[in-house]
C-alpha cells in the first residue's frame, strides 16, 4: 500500500497539508522541485506556535510535580465518536 502526504519543508521540518502518518510506518519523503506559496493564515498559524515554542524554551519558571499524561486522539479514534 503506498501512501501520499502533500506538505512542504519549512525550517528543516516537513509539515504535512492533512493528517500525519501512522506510528511504525516506513516512509520515504519525495521532494519536489517546486516552491509552495504558504498561505499567510498558515504562515500566521506557524509563527504563532513557533513564538509559543521559543517562550516555553526561554522560561525559566521552575515546575513542580510531575506532569499529567495526555492522549491526543489520531483520525480513527475522533471518526468513531
Amino acid at each position: 500500500m503506498l501512501l501520499t502526504f502533500q506538505g512542504y519543508f519549512e525550517k528543516g521540518q516537513f509539515i504535512t497539508d492533512g493528517s500525519v502518518v501512522p506510528e511504525g510506518r516506513r516512509t520515504i519523503v519525495t521532494v519536489l522541485d517546486e516552491k509552495v506559496n504558504v498561505s499567510k493564515e498558515r504562515e500566521d498559524y506557524i509563527n504563532y506556535w513557533d513564538k509559543i515554542i521559543a517562550d516555553i524554551q526561554n522560561s525559566d519558571e521552575v515546575l513542580e510535580g510531575e506532569p499529567e499524561r495526555i492522549h491526543f486522539k489520531n483520525p480513527e479514534e475522533i471518526d468513531a465518536l
